[in-house]
């Protein structure tokens, strides 16, 4: 596994984490430059996975198991210990799955992730991943589309959830991270989909905090496809998971099996 340290080589966009122990298993890129639409003064948001040496989770105590770093205002590190990250996982936490699903891999040990991507399928629950989406996206409508302009980012940070809803209304799996995967859904509304492209190709050049006037099509569909999804939702049944799966996976990791 990757050794922690500090890092930004900026021809290839890497950080990663860096400490005696833990060690990295897994460093990807999240928000906007994963999604597909960042800015030109967009960070770069790191997640990454971690583990100590195995006597750390022996240990009758809990023990700290997040790490944050944020060497300078261009990176944003976070990072779970693995235990964390399971225990997550078997939530059915939306975030587990976008991680492992980054289009933007910085360190990978794939003899851990490999498996640890098999044992997403098992946990993957659409009723409470669906809900969770169009929960983001209703509280980004509540807080940010009060007038008639709206910070241009804030239209995708609502326009991404309600179509990763969608995504797993059509195919019940959790839903791409590139933003521009998910443009196939509404395929069949061009309408839709022309402004989209007219508002990507304005965030490519407008800078973080750069408001645009509200798009009435785009607004409609929105308000209409969230009540689909959730309409949906409501009928989905909750799965009651096992932890047999992932506790072996765990013991696996720790060479205790």
């Amino acid at each position: 596994m990757t050794k922690f340290s500090t890092k930004y080589h900026r021809k290839r966009d890497v950080f990663s984490p860096e400490y005696n122990s833990p060690t990295c298993s897994y460093a990807c890129e999240s928000g906007s430059r994963a999604w597909g639409f960042p800015s030109p003064d967009s960070d770069y948001d790191i997640r990454f996975k971690y583990m100590h040496e195995r006597d750390w989770y022996l240990s009758v105590n809990e023990s700290k198991d997040q790490i944050s770093v944020m060497p300078n205002k261009l990176l944003d590190g976070m990072g779970w210990d693995f235990r964390k990250f399971l225990r997550l996982l078997y939530k059915s936490n939306s975030t587990t799955f976008e991680w492992l699903q980054s289009p933007i891999v910085y360190p990978e040990n794939k003899s851990f992730t490999v498996p640890l991507r098999e044992l997403t399928e098992k946990y993957f629950q659409p009723k409470r991943v669906m809900q969770h989406y169009l929960g983001i996206a209703t509280g980004k409508l509540q807080r940010d589309f009060q007038g008639e302009k709206v910070n241009i980012k804030k239209y995708f940070y609502v326009l991404r959830p309600v179509l990763a809803a969608a995504y797993i209304v059509k195919y019940s799996s959790p839903p791409p991270v590139d933003f521009y995967e998910l443009l196939p859904l509404i395929k069949d509304k061009p309408n839709i989909c022309d402004e989209i492209i007219k508002l990507l190709k304005q965030k490519e050049t407008a800078m973080e905090s750069d408001e645009v006037m509200r798009v009435d099509i785009l607004d409609r569909f929105v308000k209409n496809e969230m009540e689909r999804c959730d309409n949906i939702a409501k009928t989905l049944p909750k799965k009651q998971m096992e932890w047999d799966d992932i506790n072996l996976f765990y013991r696996k990791i720790l060479n205790l099996v």
